[in-house]
């Protein structure tokens, strides 16, 4: 049965580490609203313990970590107690996720929230991931907001084909049928969020981005993001993959160059391109994706051998018909498979098999 946007039953997952008062505020209003707030005490000092106390007092429920783990791991906790909730009959249909530090407005949570109610209106068995998305048409976004935002964006894009404007927001909204998946998404820290994002055509999820109102507090002086260390680890998959095919590329051409000496060139192709795509598929099921097993593998070899089959043959009529060099006629030949290559793995080898609709802004 459809559910009308006023019928979506839905939680609040808000990770904190050394809150100040912004925080008691922002939950006090949400909970003033009769919102379900899950605080998570990722191990904040003794001084932020007033906050969390008041939260309970005010009806949230605070999940506390020993030590700090990190914006992920909070994350996950969250949907873990979600998971556990919803298994006891709760009910939940959708979980949304908020920084702490008041960034988001209420206005801007219940226009996700809105959002996820006409995604659970449209597709009730499957509705989509809502984002909300800042940085549209501002002048007052902080510098390390920008960086961190800008270089992720274009890097993610051409990385994934998904148009995502702003990758590392805190507020989105995960539908339920998506909430175990979020317990093995990797990362404890704030990589967690992009590799959620990029486990997005993995799980044959649709996805919404919608502009939302963003509240920036004294330059944002209060976030704990530092733009290098963490736009590493948000890329950390990305650069994992790439560092992946790089790899393999020079295992590829040494090999190559060793049996090109006295062999004809598809046979030099053919075992070159055989022992690194082997390598390769170990490399990015094992590291990259986390993803190995006989589906995949037996994916992989069906794309290999096609791009096999269309590199031993274009690299040989390039060698007769410009009369290059065998390692001249590999380059040109390798270059537009590699990027298929790419997104044959991206999308063929390494994604679930049911293809689903996705809903991009």
């Amino acid at each position: 049965m459809n559910k009308s946007p006023g019928n979506i039953k839905y939680a609040l997952i808000i990770p904190a580490y050394n809150p100040d008062s912004r925080f008691l505020s922002f939950v006090r209003q949400l909970r003033e609203g009769g919102e379900t707030v899950i605080v998570i005490d990722d191990g904040s000092a003794a001084e932020s313990q007033q906050y969390f106390t008041q939260a309970e007092n005010a009806g949230c429920t605070v999940l506390r970590h020993d030590v700090n783990a990190g914006k992920g791991k909070a994350l996950r906790t969250g949907f873990e107690e979600l998971t556990r909730l919803n298994g006891n009959g709760a009910g939940f249909d959708y979980a949304v996720t908020a920084d702490c530090d008041g960034q988001h407005s209420y206005d801007a949570i219940k226009s996700v929230v809105r959002a996820a109610a006409e995604s659970l209106s449209d597709d009730p068995d499957k509705p989509s991931i809502i984002i909300g998305g800042r940085f549209r048409d501002r002048d007052d976004i902080p510098l390390k907001s920008k960086i961190g935002n800008n270089v992720t964006r274009w890097i993610f894009k051409a990385a994934t084909g998904m148009s995502v404007h702003d990758t590392q927001t805190g507020l989105r909204a995960v539908p339920a049928w998506l909430f175990e998946n979020m317990l093995s998404v990797k990362g404890n820290r704030y990589e967690y969020e992009m590799n959620m994002l990029l486990s997005v055509k993995g799980w044959d999820a649709g996805y919404l981005e919608i502009p939302i109102e963003t509240i920036y507090y004294d330059n944002n002086s209060g976030s704990h993001f530092h733009p290098f260390r963490d736009s590493l680890l948000i890329l950390s998959q990305i650069i994992k993959f790439a560092c992946s095919s790089i790899i393999s590329f020079c295992l590829d051409y040494i090999l190559f160059l060793i049996l090109s000496r006295n062999m004809r060139f598809e046979y030099a192709y053919a075992i070159s391109r055989c022992t690194s795509g082997v390598f390769n598929y170990f490399l990015n099921a094992k590291v990259v994706f986390g993803r190995m097993n006989a589906r995949t593998f037996v994916k992989y070899i069906i794309l290999w051998a096609a791009i096999l089959a269309a590199g031993s043959l274009g690299g040989r009529l390039i060698e007769d018909a410009l009369e290059a060099g065998k390692l001249l006629s590999k380059i040109f030949v390798d270059l537009p498979l590699f990027a298929a290559s790419y997104f044959g793995q991206k999308y063929f080898v390494f994604r679930s098999a049911k293809k689903r609709r996705e809903v991009a802004p």
